[in-house]
């Protein structure tokens, strides 16, 4: 029963991020990281953690993954900067990785409060914002013909992602937990699937836009550890959702008004 229970909930996972990608790879750069930074996978994991533990573990887990929203700055500056100078699939997926994981064991070496969790997200996506403001434009992406292992690789990544989430909270705590929830599923197969069709340049375009949108999520996990706290997960997570879709839809409106 755990293993049939893990394969519906990882599918259901799976069914969610392949249909947001495959939006995104139709989209130019702005509109890709969009729907890549809304949390596709981040957020149907916590909700298949919300089924299998109390409000405590999922408040302490949000606390976490709020403190380490901030480590997918390093991975996008990591990619943009080697896919920017031409670097192959590889040695660029493997930089973004490294500068992710490196990220979350910074944030992991230190205990954090809501109130400096929140100061540290403002400083870092702040400071990110302005360092890469110029590399955020890029060309829509042209029309491509799908390759038969396309949807099957997206979905193996999430459900990569979405058991090894399932399973880690199982045996280590909501900490850990939390920062597993936080792996870039969505982007990882945006860039192991597009990288050599769109070139590195286009890419780093929608991760670097993406980390605008990602700040949204950022009042997404506050109000979803907030409630959790008054032992409220499903409505802290139905509200929570709605802060990064209206942000989305802010920067989108915003995008089209300063557009010629």
């Amino acid at each position: 029963m755990f293993l049939l229970s893990l394969i519906l909930k990882a599918a259901t996972t799976a069914i969610i991020v392949v249909a947001a990608s495959l939006v995104a790879e139709r989209s130019r750069p702005f509109i890709a990281a969009l729907v890549l930074a809304l949390p596709v996978s981040t957020g149907p994991a916590y909700v298949l953690l919300a089924l299998d533990h109390d409000a405590a573990f999922i408040a302490d887990a949000a606390l976490s993954s709020l403190a380490g929203n901030v480590a997918i700055v390093p991975a996008a500056l990591a990619y943009a900067f080697l896919a920017r100078r031409g670097a192959g699939l590889a040695a660029a997926y493997a930089g973004m990785l490294a500068a992710w994981l490196a990220g979350v064991l910074a944030v992991r070496a230190f205990d954090w409060t809501i109130l400096s969790a929140l100061v540290l997200n403002l400083v870092v996506f702040a400071a990110a914002v302005a360092v890469t403001w110029s590399w955020r434009r890029g060309e829509r992406p042209p029309a491509m013909r799908r390759r038969w292992y396309d949807v099957p690789l997206r979905a193996a990544i999430v459900v990569t992602v979405v058991v090894g989430v399932i399973l880690v909270s199982e045996r280590v705590g909501p900490a850990a937990t939390g920062l597993a929830a936080l792996f870039p599923a969505s982007f990882s197969s945006f860039i192991l699937l597009m990288h050599r069709r769109l070139g590195g340049p286009a890419v780093a375009a929608a991760f670097i836009n993406g980390m605008t949108m990602i700040f949204g999520f950022t009042g997404y996990l506050l109000v979803m550890h907030l409630f959790a706290l008054r032992g409220e997960v499903w409505t802290g997570m139905a509200l929570g959702l709605a802060i990064p879709l209206a942000w989305s839809a802010l920067l989108l409106m915003f995008n089209r008004v300063r557009a010629p």
